[in-house]
């Protein structure tokens, strides 16, 4: 800024008119207390405010020099020990920048330097390595750069940890992205449940189609804000799709590991396409009728199965000349999982077994 007073920085000038290249740099120290404006009660209350409550780190470069002079929490951000003396030599900060991001840090630092980004003003958010524990963070720097671009003298500025703040910017980024995801998913598979259902009439279409669509939603409930974005347990699961049928189905549930989000929606469309196909032809349509479900977990899979019996008529034990709405439903969910699916059919009614990956249950892999 080659002409410009120290008055157009917002900083009191020595003597009126004095211009920033004609800035004699002052001993580090000096220049800390009267930022700090250490003489003065309030401002020393202000100083410590802004350090114990804020966390906010104070320092002073001495660019011809390489030293910088700094507030002793600034040395805490970093993992170093705080020296007897609150100065120490540049390249000690620049060693715990984070390899992936010194190059590109020290690059901005010269060309501002040079003045090649148009801003006296320096301001950057890097990952540090901490030399204590070796934790990752983020740490903003931000001060003001004094003398001309390409004779910088030197930078007095504040720096902070902002970990807590990147990381809830990089929720919220992940979160948009799963919304959006799920929402595209859910769109995807309504498409599919209008292609795949089917009715002799517009009332038996409907009714088979909100069925779905209600299916859909009660999963949908499940991966959203009730459980936090957190794995569902099976039980719970469970409890919504089959309450309707609770005094018929008997359930038999060895220790399950909790489903993936990702593994919710299939498993609850499965669970309804079965427990509906009952209703309507099977152990469910009959007040005798009873299915049994068993559920068991191994080291390579989750086993599923569903066992009709009771139901009206006799069956016989051959698959039927057409295979319904329903169970193409049900092998496209399996298809979902990755999972292996077999129907049996028998004179005392249906049986039907799912082997799920565990790692497609879980979402391990």
């Amino acid at each position: 800024m080659p002409g410009a007073t120290i008055a157009d920085t917002g900083c009191k000038p020595r003597n009126p008119g004095e211009r920033l290249d004609e800035i004699d740099t002052a001993p580090a120290r000096d220049l800390l207390a009267a930022a700090f404006d250490a003489g003065s009660e309030a401002g020393r209350e202000r100083v410590r405010l802004a350090i114990e409550k804020f966390g906010i780190a104070f320092f002073e470069s001495d660019l011809a020099a390489g030293r910088l002079v700094l507030s002793p929490n600034a040395f805490a951000m970093f993992g170093l020990p705080v020296p007897a003396e609150p100065s120490a030599d540049r390249a000690m900060f620049w060693r715990r920048y984070h390899p992936d991001d010194a190059e590109w840090a020290r690059a901005r630092f010269e060309a501002d330097l040079r003045g090649e980004r148009g801003r006296n003003d320096y301001q950057e958010r890097v990952r540090i390595i901490r030399a204590d524990d070796g934790r990752v963070r983020w740490i903003e720097f931000s001060g003001h750069m004094f003398g001309p671009p390409g004779a910088r003298t030197h930078i007095v500025g504040m720096l902070r940890d902002t970990t807590a703040a990147v990381e809830a910017e990089e929720r919220q980024r992940l979160l948009a992205r799963e919304v959006e995801h799920r929402a595209n998913n859910a769109l995807a598979v309504v498409q599919s449940l209008i292609r795949l259902t089917g009715g002799e009439t517009l009332a038996e279409y409907r009714r088979s189609l909100e069925g779905r669509i209600l299916s859909l939603a009660r999963s949908h409930s499940l991966t959203g804000g009730g459980h936090g974005g957190t794995p569902v347990a099976l039980p719970d699961l469970l409890a919504g799709e089959l309450a309707a049928y609770r005094g018929h189905v008997d359930m038999a549930l060895a220790e399950v590991p909790p489903l993936a989000l990702t593994s919710v929606q299939p498993v609850a469309m499965i669970l309804h396409e079965l427990a509906t196909n009952a209703a309507k032809h099977g152990a469910l349509s009959s007040a005798a009728g009873r299915v049994h479900l068993t559920v068991q977990a191994g080291a390579e899979e989750v086993a599923l199965g569903w066992t009709e019996q009771g139901g009206p008529g006799a069956r016989n034990a051959t698959p039927p000349a057409r295979s319904g709405t329903g169970m193409a439903v049900v092998r496209a969910q399996a298809r979902r999982l990755g999972a292996g699916l077999d129907f049996h059919w028998h004179e005392a009614g249906l049986a039907v077994e799912l082997h799920v990956p565990i790692s497609r249950w879980t979402g391990g892999a």
